[in-house]
């Protein structure tokens, strides 16, 4: 019956009625409070005594010892040896030895210096056995010391160097005893300075001070001491930088004709540059001031515009413009570097160049293939030339032309294949106009050089070197004869085979075609001349 007894429909709504009433109040009756505190039931106590007894147990065991051995392990050290130190010998024609000795110190984080010591000697020459010798020593010491950011550097060293005046012709019956004409150049020199280790910096610097002695066995003198600062600085994104560079010398220089003099030379070349992957420009100017008294000089004080541009067309070709007006700064050891056989002259001057072009191409294909040509022209004021002396044949003097402008077509290539073989190629034309003087004396109107260097494998390195000039017209103010000299061709080769680490063999040949070239008159080169020795590094 429960089950069969229907019930409300889920969800059904009925009629109903609620009441609420707001004014009801519940109300509770009041507690009294209790103030008792709780009683403290009293703590359980044991009713029997416990005893503990603690024993020791010894174990009669002998300590284990173990006998621990490292695990040796050869391990290859891939670092090429390295020696701090160079010994070459050998020997030749002419009565030619050679020695050179290097010494440097171990690797070093905060230190570095090394020793050269070096003489070769060519004790009999081409023209009258002895009285045609000559011979050269070099003795230098050099150094660094690295700071955290400042590197100390500094050299010193002596050159002597042995000429004879042996530009005359020999005859029966003229004996010339080699002490009468022999000349000898003792310079003694030192620099010291400071530079910047980090030039990637924003900022960076560069300071040294020179000193160098330099005198003859006959009456030539020239002391001179020097400075050089260069100050730079550079953007976040290395496009631009710039800065400023200067040098000055004191110099005086002292001679057959002349004595008590002090030429005085200060240069600034402040200069601003700014590059991408295309572009480079490069502007700044030469500001000179030298005491050179020349007649109808108009000021000792020069400003010359610096200006140097190149834009890349592509990865192997480019244009290159440069305009360029300097003081360049002549010193009597400068002249007998270039001519051996100088003798006393009446002066020595400084060469204005008043402006010189040089425009051309340039480009690289490859990564292998490099290249430039392009042609320099200029006006040069007091540029020197060489000729005879004319109270003595054997010697020369210096001849200082007023105004020469100067046209010069140059080309250069390199190659470098695969690090087996290298190439430096370069070719240059001169054309000389002059305002006093009828040649370009003892200049040469062509040249041309090849050099090739061959490294077939690790032990090997082969290198075979031609030089060409031409058209040097030569003049003997003592009789006032001129000629053109043969073309200069001089062909040298050398070759090192390193039989180990430590070992080395070279051989060397110069003038391999046995030509008698004369690149001053009177004065013939040696004729095909070998040499060979060995080499040592420990």
């Amino acid at each position: 019956m429960a089950q069969d007894t229907q019930g409300q429909e889920r969800g059904e709504i009925k009629d109903a009625e609620f009441i609420i009433r707001k004014d009801r109040v519940l109300t509770l009756p009041k507690q009294a409070r209790v103030f008792e505190k709780t009683p403290v039931l009293p703590s359980a106590k044991s009713k029997g005594n416990y005893t503990y007894e603690v024993k020791n147990f010894f174990l009669d065991l002998n300590p284990v010892v173990t006998d621990t051995q490292p695990f040796q392990k050869k391990f290859i050290d891939n670092k090429t040896p390295l020696f701090h130190s160079y010994l070459k010998v050998g020997y030749g024609n002419y009565q030619s030895p050679l020695g050179e000795l290097y010494i440097n110190n171990v690797e070093s984080d905060y230190m570095n210096f090394g020793v050269l010591i070096k003489h070769q000697g060519f004790y009999e020459g081409p023209v009258d056995g002895k009285n045609s010798a000559e011979d050269h020593t070099n003795v230098r010491f050099d150094g660094s010391l690295f700071q955290e950011n400042v590197e100390f550097f500094g050299k010193v060293g002596y050159d002597r160097d042995r000429h004879n005046f042996y530009g005359y012709t020999p005859a029966p019956g003229l004996e010339i005893v080699p002490e009468d004409i022999s000349q000898i150049f003792h310079t003694v020199y030192g620099r010291v300075g400071l530079r910047k280790i980090n030039r990637l910096e924003l900022f960076n610097y560069e300071a040294s001070l020179s000193l160098k002695l330099f005198n003859d066995n006959y009456l030539a003198r020239e002391h001179e001491m020097g400075t050089r600062v260069h100050l730079g600085f550079r953007s976040d994104n290395s496009r631009l930088q710039g800065g400023i560079e200067s040098e000055g010398f004191i110099s005086s220089p002292s001679d057959a004709t002349y004595s008590e003099i002090n030429r005085n030379y200060v240069k600034f070349y402040p200069y601003v540059e700014y590059s991408n992957d295309d572009f480079r420009v490069k502007a700044g100017a030469n500001v000179v001031l030298e005491n050179d008294v020349i007649p109808n000089k108009k000021s000792d004080f020069h400003i010359f515009p610096s200006i140097f541009a190149n834009y890349n067309l592509s990865e192997s070709f480019g244009l290159y413009a440069e305009y360029e007006g300097d003081v360049i700064r002549n010193t009597y050891y400068g002249f007998v570097m270039e001519n051996p056989f100088l003798g006393p002259s009446s002066q020595l001057r400084n060469t204005l160049q008043n402006y010189q072009i040089d425009a051309g191409v340039q480009g690289e294909i490859n990564e292998e293939l490099s290249y430039k040509a392009g042609f320099k022209f200029g006006e040069f004021t007091n540029m020197h030339f060489y000729g005879n002396n004319e109270n003595d044949s054997t010697k020369f003097q210096l001849i200082y032309d007023d105004i020469t402008q100067v046209l010069n077509y140059h080309a250069s290539l390199g190659w470098n294949y695969e690090n087996l073989y290298k190439l430096q190629a370069t070719a240059n034309y001169f054309h000389y106009k002059l305002s006093e003087m009828e040649s370009a004396w003892h200049r040469p109107e062509w040249e041309i050089g090849l050099n090739n260097f061959f490294m077939p494998s690790e032990k090997w390195l082969i290198t075979a070197n031609a030089n060409f000039l031409g058209g040097i017209r030569a003049i003997n103010l003592q009789s006032g004869h001129t000629t053109t000299l043969n073309p200069i061709i001089d062909l040298s080769a050398r070759a090192d085979y390193s039989i180990s680490p430590r070992f080395s063999v070279f051989v060397e040949g110069n003038n391999l075609f046995n030509q008698k070239n004369e690149r001053y008159w009177n004065y013939r080169v040696r004729g095909i001349q070998g040499i060979g020795g060995l080499g040592f590094k420990f």
